[in-house]
């Protein structure tokens, strides 16, 4: 797949007995040389949550499943979110409504990850859907509302055999991006 300009993407095979965050973080620093990658929960101020970049104007996304980490970076598309997740992860009936794939967790999450509140929104309320060049989505806040006043803007991603991604920067932005190179 061909992810438009100003988007890079690596993914790598965590070796046995490495650390995946180690893992990620030479990833970004091939991508970003130079930056500085810092991780601080808001809620515990835990070494983990949402990656923030110093010494380079960027944003970065990272997502880990078993024996791979794949990470996103971007200079121009303000908010970005990836999420990989085996292809045939089971059990998602019960967090996404409907007939439920990795695909659709995929997405949700990219877009979760990309809107920066992470799983502290119920996935189900994120509602995609599919268009000529990727896909759109939008995060419900409200039951009476169709959708947010955000919408963002995705993409399926090729990875290892087994492994379903997708990728999500804030529409806006995106679409800012696009006018302005056009």
């Amino acid at each position: 797949m061909t992810l438009p300009p100003g988007i890079g993407i690596a993914w790598r095979a965590v070796p046995p007995r490495a650390s995946r965050r180690d893992t990620s973080r030479a990833l970004l620093a091939e991508l970003l040389p130079g930056a500085r990658f810092v991780s601080r929960c808001p809620l515990c101020g835990g070494d983990h949550g949402r990656i923030r970049v110093e010494g380079a104007d960027a944003e970065v996304s990272v997502s880990y499943l078993p024996g791979w980490a794949v990470v996103v970076v971007t200079g121009g598309y303000g908010r970005i979110g990836v999420d990989a997740v085996p292809a045939d992860a089971a059990g998602l009936e019960r967090v996404l409504p409907g007939e439920t794939d990795a695909r659709d967790w995929a997405r949700a999450e990219a877009v979760l990850k990309a809107d920066g509140r992470g799983l502290a929104v119920d996935p189900a309320r994120v509602v995609v859907e599919e268009s000529a060049d990727g896909w759109r989505a939008w995060i419900v806040e409200h039951p009476d509302a169709r959708h947010s006043t955000t919408g963002w803007r995705g993409w399926d991603l090729d990875g290892p055999d087994g492994v379903v991604a997708a990728l999500a920067v804030d529409a806006r932005a995106e679409a800012h991006r696009r006018a302005r190179t056009s």
